[in-house]
C-alpha cells in the first residue's frame, strides 16, 4: 500500500499532486502547441482508450517527477490532468534524475478490468502484486510470458467485442511481441526436449514442481522464484520449498537449486533440476515419492529401527551404519541445537480430529477424546493439545527423504535416509541362547518386567525423580556373558542398547560430569537399556589422597542416584568397589568361569548359526567342549574355522574346528606362561 501511494505522488494524480511553483510550471507549460493542448481536452473527457502507450518519466530540475511522450524536442504535459490514465496500458521507462540514462522500464495496468482478471488468473507472484489499486510490472515482465496459455484461454472466453477482449487483445499482442523470441524458438526446442540456457527461465513456473537429484536420492519441491547468477559461476538460480519435521512441526522449508550455464541445446531431462511435468515419468516418480513421503511422515517422533546405509553428519562427513539407530529429530535437535532447523510450520488439528475414524455409511466418527478436548479453555493448553495434522499427497510428494536421529553403533547423531530403515527383527530366543544359570536368567527377566511396569505406573522415591532405576553389576572373568546379558535384556525389553566404556566418558571429572549427564539424558528418552563397560575406574574406592580419582567416584554416584533407567555395569574388580555403590546396586550377578557342559552349549549356540551345516557328530562337541576357552574365544575359532573352510571350498567340519582351536590354545598357553613369569619377577624384586 505504502509503495501505491508512493508511486501516486510521483506521478501527480489528483489525489496526492506535487506541488509545483512557478519556476516547475514556466518549464512544464508553453511548449505544447493549440493542436496538442486541443488533443489532450480530447482524451480528458474520452473514455479508456483500448491503446498500448509508450511515456517516458522524466524529471524538472528540481526533482519532481512527471509523464510525457517520447518526442525528442522533451514537450512537458500540462500537470493537472492523468490523460495517461486514459490507455489500458501505457510502457514507461524511467529516467534517472539528469534525464540521460533509462533506470527502469515498466508496464503499468490501468484498466480496470485487466487489473480484476489478472489478480483473478495469476493472483500471486514473487515480487509482484495484483492486489493493489497500481499495477505495475517491471520489465521483463516475465510473469506475463508464464500465464500467457491461460490469458490465451481467458481470452476466448470473453464476449466477442466486448471491452474487456479488447483489453486483453491488447496484453497479448504486447505479450507475443515482446517474447516473440521465447514464444517462437523456446516452444521449438521444447517440442523436442531440449532448451538453450537463453530460454532456460521459460520452463519454470513459479508455483509449479521441481524434479531434481540431492545426495543421491530423487526429490521433488515447490518453485517459489528464480533468478540468473552472473559472476564466475554463472546461473540459473532457483527458490524452492520442500516439506520438513523440524522435532515439533511439519511444515515448508527454503532451499536452493542451481542450474549452471551451458552452451548449445541441452536434454531437459538430462537438467540438474526441471519441471516435474517434464521428466519422462513424472507419473511413475508421484507415486514413488509419495509413498516414501508417507513413510517419512510415519518416523515423526521417536522410532527405533534397524539401518543399512550411508550416513552423514551436520558437517558432511559419511558414514557407514549397519546397526540399530533411534530416528528423533526433536532430540537431535535439543542436544545439538546449533545444528537445528526450523520449518513454517502447516496447521495442525484437534486429537479428535486425528483419531476419527471413517465408519460404515463414509462419514468420521469422532472418539471420546472429543468430550475432554471441550473441557479445555485455556489458549495455551489448547496450542499445546494440538496434534499434527496428515499430511496431504503432495505434501508428501515433496518430503524431504532424510529423518534425523542417533547411531548407536557411532554414537553420533546423524541424518538416515528414509529408504535404508528398517523394522527391527527382534530375537526372541536371545535368552534361551544365553549360558547362565536358570535361577540367574529367572531373576534378571523378572526385575526387568516388573522395572517396566513400574516405570509405567509412575512408582517414585521419597525424594521425587530419587532411586527409579534398576541398576545391575555383572562381575568375572572375560568372555563369560556380561555383555551379552545386557543384549538380551535389550532384546526382552525390546528396547534400545546404548553400550558406551569408560573411554567414552573421559578422565576428568569436568569430562565426565558432561558426557554421562548427556549419556543418560539420551538413555531416559529413549527407554534404552544402558550398559558401561569396564566401569572399573568409576567404582574404585576412594581414597584421601587421589583428588581426581575422589572426584570421579563422587560424580558417578550422584547422577546415578538420579537416573531412571535400567544400566548394566561390568567389571573384573569388584574387590575394589566403593562402599558407597553396595546400596545403588539392586542386583549383583557373579560370573564364573565356562564348564564343559556350558562350553558345549556355546560351541552349539555358534555352530547352529552357519547356514551351510557343520559336519560334526555329538563326540566331536564334547571334544571341543573340553577345550577351556570362553565364550568370546569359541566365537573367534568359529569365525576363523568358517572363513578357512570357505577358503576350501569345504564343508566346515571338526578337523577344520580343532585346527583353529589347537592355535588358540597355544596361544593362551603362551600368554598364561608369560603371565606367570611377570608374577615371579614382581615376587623377587619385592
Amino acid at each position: 500500500m505504502a509503495r501505491t501511494k508512493q508511486t501516486a505522488r510521483s506521478r501527480g494524480t489528483t489525489n496526492d499532486q506535487p506541488e509545483y511553483d512557478d519556476e516547475d510550471r514556466m518549464e512544464m507549460d508553453g511548449r505544447l502547441t493549440e493542436e496538442e493542448k486541443a488533443r489532450r481536452s480530447e482524451l480528458e473527457a474520452a473514455p479508456m482508450q483500448a491503446e498500448l502507450k509508450h511515456l517516458e518519466r522524466r524529471w524538472t530540475k528540481k526533482g519532481k517527477g512527471y509523464l510525457t511522450e517520447p518526442k525528442e524536442d522533451d514537450d512537458i504535459p500540462d500537470d493537472k490532468t492523468n490523460w495517461f490514465e486514459k490507455f489500458a496500458l501505457t510502457i514507461v521507462r524511467q529516467y534517472d534524475m539528469q534525464n540521460k540514462y533509462v533506470q527502469r522500464t515498466s508496464l503499468q495496468i490501468n484498466s480496470k478490468l485487466l487489473k480484476d482478471l489478472l489478480a483473478d488468473i495469476i493472483g500471486y507472484y514473487p515480487g509482484q502484486s495484483f492486489a493493489t489499486s497500481d499495477v505495475s510490472i517491471d520489465f521483463p515482465a516475465q510473469c506475463l510470458y508464464h500465464y500467457r496459455p491461460e490469458l490465451l484461454a481467458a481470452l476466448d472466453e470473453q464476449e466477442e467485442g466486448s471491452e474487456c477482449a479488447e483489453h486483453l487483445r491488447i496484453l497479448l499482442d504486447f505479450i507475443d511481441e515482446h517474447f516473440v523470441d521465447e514464444i517462437k524458438e523456446g516452444t521449438n526446442l521444447r517440442d523436442k526436449g531440449l532448451i538453450s540456457y537463453e530460454h532456460l527461465w521459460t520452463i519454470f513456473k513459479p508455483g509449479s514442481l521441481v524434479y531434481g537429484v540431492r545426495q543421491g536420492q530423487p526429490r521433488v519441491y515447490k518453485l517459489d522464484s528464480y533468478y540468473i547468477e552472473c559472476g564466475q559461476c554463472p546461473g540459473l538460480r532457483l527458490s524452492v520449498h520442500h516439506t520438513d519435521y523440524d522435532g515439533d512441526n511439519f511444515g515448508t522449508r527454503s532451499a536452493s537449486l542451481k542450474i549452471p550455464q551451458f552452451t548449445g541445446a541441452a536434454p531437459i531431462a538430462a537438467l540438474p533440476a526441471l519441471p516435474l511435468s517434464m521428466h519422462p515419468d513424472p507419473e511413475s516418480i508421484k507415486r514413488a515419492l509419495t509413498a516414501r513421503g508417507r513413510r517419512w511422515e510415519a518416523l515423526a517422533g521417536q522410532n527405533f529401527r534397524q539401518y543399512k546405509g550411508v550416513a552423514i553428519d551436520t558437517e558432511g562427513s559419511r558414514f557407514n551404519i549397519d546397526g540399530r539407530v533411534m530416528v528423533d529429530t526433536h532430540t537431535h535437535h535439543r542436544l545439538e541445537a546449533d545444528h537445528a532447523f526450523s520449518v513454517n510450520a502447516y496447521a495442525k488439528i484437534k486429537p479428535s480430529d486425528a483419531s476419527a475414524s471413517p465408519s460404515a455409511d463414509g462419514k468420521r466418527k469422532q472418539s471420546e477424546a472429543s468430550s475432554e478436548w471441550d473441557l479445555i479453555t485455556d489458549e495455551e493448553e489448547l496450542a499445546a493439545a494440538m496434534v499434527l495434522a496428515p499430511l496431504t499427497d503432495e505434501q508428501c510428494l515433496m518430503a524431504s527423504p532424510i529423518v534425523r536421529g542417533f547411531s548407536f553403533t557411532e554414537k553420533k547423531f546423524l541424518d538416515f535416509f528414509v529408504d535404508k530403515l528398517r523394522p527391527i527383527e527382534w530375537n526372541t530366543r536371545c535368552f534361551e541362547q544365553l549360558v547362565l544359570p536358570d535361577q540367574q536368567k529367572e531373576l534378571v527377566q523378572a526385575l526387568v518386567a516388573e522395572h517396566t511396569q513400574r516405570a509405567a505406573s509412575g512408582f517414585d522415591d521419597i525424594v521425587k525423580g530419587k532411586g527409579r532405576g534398576l541398576i545391575l553389576v555383572l562381575h568375572g572373568p572375560p568372555g563369560v556373558g556380561k555383555t551379552l546379558t545386557a543384549e538380551c535384556v535389550a532384546e526382552f525389553a525390546r528396547s534400545p542398547l546404548y553400550s558406551i566404556s569408560a573411554g567414552d566418558l573421559g578422565g576428568s571429572p569436568s569430562t565426565l560430569d558432561e558426557r554421562l549427564s548427556r549419556t543418560l539424558d539420551l538413555a531416559s528418552t529413549w527407554n534404552a537399556v544402558l550398559l558401561i563397560d569396564e566401569a572399573d575406574v568409576f567404582l574404585e574406592r576412594r581414597s584421601l589422597h587421589d583428588m581426581q580419582r575422589n572426584g570421579l567416584v563422587s560424580i558417578f554416584l550422584r547422577v546415578l542416584e538420579y537416573y531412571s533407567g535400567i544400566l548394566f555395569m561390568t567389571t573384573n574388580r569388584v574387590r575394589t568397589f566403593d562402599d558407597a555403590f553396595k546400596s545403588r546396586i539392586h542386583v549383583p550377578l557373579k560370573y564364573d568361569e565356562l564348564p564343559a557342559s556350558s562350553r558345549l552349549r556355546v560351541w552349539k549356540n555358534f555352530l547352529d548359526k552357519i547356514e551351510e551345516g557343520v559336519d560334526i557328530d555329538e563326540a566331536g562337541y564334547a571334544k571341543l567342549a573340553e577345550g577351556r576357552l570362553n565364550g568370546r574365544q569359541i566365537k573367534n575359532v568359529v569365525r576363523t574355522a568358517k572363513s578357512l573352510a570357505s577358503y576350501k571350498r569345504r564343508k566346515l567340519d571338526q578337523k577344520q574346528l580343532e585346527q583353529v582351536m589347537d592355535i588358540q590354545m597355544a596361544f593362551e598357553k603362551d600368554l598364561d606362561a608369560a603371565g606367570k613369569e611377570d608374577q615371579d619377577i614382581d615376587m623377587v624384586e619385592r
